[in-house]
Formats: structure tokens, sequence, C-alpha cells
């Protein structure tokens, strides 16, 4: 399986919901709740996504898959990343023209070749990145990348998405309205035993939302032990992208087919 079909059949595993559904359930569960600042209320969703802390929960994508997340155009040695930017994928970085994979730079200076303006002084049989500030860094003045990384699912509103999971978003409902509550309670507005009670809740969803997600497929398991499971051992991988990582490898010995 080439390993960009793999992500992004990783990132179908997962169904989203709007952030709106969380803040229904509240509001509905809650009454003494009366409304709910949306800015807060982003706020405290990506905080989940914190305290959760299982990446199963971003989504897997590509540059140049949608119109929001262009591939990277590189000028004076560095290229702005997707605006849902979390992480880069194992080998994840390439050339969109020629397909050559680049891996995390060493040295030091590659960074600052933008500020400099200059030919770097140290350049690199292979290619090379840096990630910093929300720019990707590399030793070509210019160039096009295809990235494929982990993003914060949002919609197009911008607005944060969330597993459509049923403990996940009661764990989220239960967080945030504990934060509400809290303020709630600070303003003498709701009795201690109310507020203590919502908090057990929370506690008692947090580990229920993690063990949702962190369960893996019979078929990422599988690929898991032939990745372990090797005639030989591959040093090169990252050159194909880990395309052949979780590849089952056979030994023919001969048959008897000759005799």
């Amino acid at each position: 399986m080439n390993p960009y079909e793999y992500v992004q059949k990783q990132a179908d595993r997962i169904q989203y919901a709007p952030v709106d559904r969380v803040i229904e359930m509240i509001l509905r569960d809650y009454k003494f709740i009366p409304k709910l600042n949306l800015s807060d209320v982003i706020e405290w969703v990506g905080a989940c996504y914190g305290l959760i802390n299982y990446p199963g929960m971003f989504r897997h994508k590509i540059t140049g898959s949608d119109a929001l997340t262009p591939n990277i155009t590189v000028t004076q040695y560095r290229g702005e990343l997707p605006i849902d930017f979390k992480k880069v994928l194992k080998a994840g970085v390439r050339d969109y023209d020629s397909k050559e994979v680049y891996r995390p730079s060493t040295g030091t200076f590659t960074e600052f070749q933008y500020s400099l303006n200059d030919t770097p002084k140290y350049s690199n049989s292979d290619k090379v990145y840096s990630i910093r500030g929300g720019y990707i860094f590399i030793e070509d003045e210019t160039a096009t990348l295809e990235i494929a990384y982990e993003a914060f699912p949002i919609d197009d509103r911008g607005y944060p998405l969330v597993p459509d999971d049923e403990r996940v978003l009661q764990y989220m409902k239960e967080y945030i309205a504990e934060r509400v509550s809290f303020n709630l309670l600070a303003a003498r507005k709701i009795d201690q035993y109310v507020y203590e009670e919502i908090n057990k809740r929370r506690m008692f969803r947090a580990g229920s939302a993690h063990a949702a997600l962190v369960n893996p497929s019979p078929d990422t398991m599988e690929s898991w032990t032939w990745a372990r499971l090797k005639l030989m051992p591959r040093v090169l991988n990252h050159e194909s992208s880990f395309a052949y990582h979780g590849n089952k490898e056979d030994l023919t010995l001969g048959t008897n087919e000759d005799v």
C-alpha cells in the first residue's frame, strides 16, 4: 500500500462532528448554564485534545488535497506551513516534482538561511528541512514541497471538529461544563455540591475517552506485526517514505515442481 493511501485510510477511520454538537449537549443536560462563549469553548476543546493526548484524534492529510492547504511554495529558503498543521508524519516531506524525500536537518544553520539570504555554506548531498515558528526551511532557495502531516481537524468555518465518538463527546461535555461551573461557583451562583458532582463526572469520563481512541484496528496490528518480523534488516526505509515497512516477507526455499 502506498504510504499516502495508508495516511488517507487512517484519516477515514475516525469520524468527526462539529463543535456545535458539544455545545448542544451541555445546554441540554445542564439547564443552569444559560449560555456559552464560543471562543471559550474552542479553547477548551483544544485543551481536551491535549489532555486526551492520543494522535489518532488528529487527521492525517497531504498538502494539495484541498484549497485551504495547497502544496508549499518555498521562496528564499522558507515556506509557510498549512493553517491546520500539527506535525510532520514519518518521512512526510518530499519534493513535489522529483518526489525526493527530505529528512530533518541536523545542521545548526538550516533555518537561518531565510534571514541570511545567502547560499548555504554547508550543503548536503540529500534533501533536508527544519521546522520553526510556522515555517519550513530548506537549503534550496526555491522549491515546491508536498507534506504529509497530522492536522487539527477543522470545518470550513475554521472551528474545531471533535471525534464523533460518544465517550469522547461526553468527556468534552463534562470538561467544558466543569470549567463553566467553576466560574459559577466562584460567583456563588451554584452550590458547591453541584460543582463537585460535575467534576467527578469529568474525571470518570477522561479514561473512557482515551480508551475509545487508543485501541488499534486489526489491520493496523497486522502491519505492526510484519514491521517487527523481518527476515532481512531494512536500513533505507526513509527513502521510500516507509512504503514497505509493514509488508510481509516470504522466504522462497524452492519447490518440487521441476522434479
